[in-house]
């Protein structure tokens, strides 16, 4: 039986007005709204289903099998007619006829289970995209008491499938990372290959979906998008591999960071869910040559013989050959080395040894597509690491190690003190 409800609103308003002050009690009645008393969990039919939730991958054309077990609860037997149920909303829309259950009906025992087969079958001319249905075992749903777009069904197991389809271009690099140096000018390459059978357009450009932002917001770059210049074909053929060129002229008073993205613009209908799938990221720090040398001061308690190593770093190199696309500076780190005595005269150095130390990768670690050693050799030196030796014959007392480096930006040291 349904029984109204009366709302009584009391409102007590105090005003003055030239100095008097009234009072009004404002009485407001609002229509009755009716609740169902009928909404009891005891009055549903206690079922118990697992799994309640499903999730499929599948390509177009492709299909699958879930199983679902209904287990009966009740003290007598109940009849479960499953029927599949698509919500009126969302991007992508389910036909019905995608998914099917076997058996169509049973009627489960008291403390009995029943095996439903749930199948999801995609067509081949599917769209990519995300996909919901609803599998209802009963017609029995959650009374409400206002209408709703899509029934409330009490006794259901949901179902979500990622129609999908393998990207036909395969990216090199998902980013650059480099260090650039005010006024110098760098090229970089992005390789593409289209493992289709069709011909796939692309167009690269310039994105803003990556732009910097700091603590206290938008950060200032090192310089502006119109510093880099890029060239492409406008399509790749099918099975086939091109380059995506760009070119960086840093402004010589630039200074700080430039951070944003390439957008390939690559037709393919399987990077269209995902904005990021065709971009590729720049991160490019500017730096300055230094105008005077890190100096080290340490100290000997005798006179005795020095030996100082110094090292360009071996992994600065590799970083940035794997995140510069293959790109790298071809120039040789080097060291201008000085020692200063108490007295600030110079300590003679002499130089006994230079290292050079190398990283060489076969294709197989991972950190480059397969098809990569099809074109550029199964052998590949990621970076080479400098390190000079110097000997010296130190005074007693305080001295001052210089190092200036050249073409590197990360260095390590080491001074021994004693026998050479």
């Amino acid at each position: 039986m349904n029984k109204p409800v009366l709302i009584t609103l009391s409102m007590l308003i105090l005003s003055i007005i030239g100095g008097a002050a009234q009072s009004q009690t404002i009485v407001m009645e609002q229509r009755a709204v009716p609740i169902d008393q009928t909404f009891d969990a005891q009055n549903f039919t206690k079922l118990e289903i697992s799994p309640r939730y499903g999730n499929l991958q599948l390509q177009p054309g492709e299909n699958r099998e879930l199983t679902v077990t209904v287990k009966n609860k009740e003290k007598e037997s109940i009849k479960a007619s499953p029927h599949v149920e698509v919500p009126p909303y969302g991007e992508y829309i389910m036909d019905k006829e995608w998914v099917t259950i076997t058996p169509a009906s049973s009627e489960i025992p008291a403390g009995g289970s029943q095996k439903f087969v749930v199948k999801a079958a995609i067509p081949a001319d599917a769209s990519v995209g995300y996909y919901n249905a609803m599998v209802a075992f009963t017609d029995e749903t959650v009374p409400t008491p206002y209408p709703q777009a899509f029934p409330n069904y009490v006794h259901t197991f949901s179902l979500s499938v990622n129609v999908w389809t393998p990207p036909k271009v395969q990216i090199e690099k998902p980013y650059i990372q480099d260090q650039l140096e005010a006024g110098k000018e760098y090229d970089y390459k992005i390789k593409l290959k289209n493992t289709g059978d069709k011909a796939v357009t692309i167009d690269p450009k310039i994105s803003q979906q990556d732009q910097m932002y700091g603590p206290y917001g938008a950060m200032e770059s090192a310089f502006t998008d119109d510093a880099l210049t890029i060239t492409s074909p406008k399509e790749i053929a099918a099975g086939g591999s091109v380059e995506v060129n760009i070119h960086v002229k840093v402004p010589a008073d630039a200074k700080g960071s430039y951070r944003s993205a390439i957008d390939l613009g690559i037709d393919d209908p399987s990077l269209a869910r995902n904005e990021w799938a065709d971009i590729v990221r720049l991160e490019l720090g500017v730096w300055k040559q230094p105008s005077e040398p890190f100096v080290k001061t340490f100290k000997t308690d005798e006179a005795s013989p020095v030996i100082i190593e110094v090292s360009s770093n071996l992994f600065e190199g590799i970083y940035k050959y794997l995140a510069a696309g293959g790109t790298r500076n071809t120039k040789e780190p080097s060291f201008t080395v000085t020692l200063t005595g108490p007295d600030n005269n110079a300590i003679p150095l002499t130089k006994i040894k230079t290292v050079m130390k190398g990283g060489v990768s076969l294709g197989g670690s991972g950190m480059f597509p397969p098809w990569e050693s099809d074109s550029e050799g199964i052998y590949t030196e990621m970076g080479t690491q400098y390190t000079e030796t110097y000997t010296a014959d130190a005074p007693e007392g305080a001295l001052k190690l210089g190092i200036m480096p050249l073409n590197t930006q990360q260095f390590e040291y080491t001074i021994t003190l004693g026998n050479k």
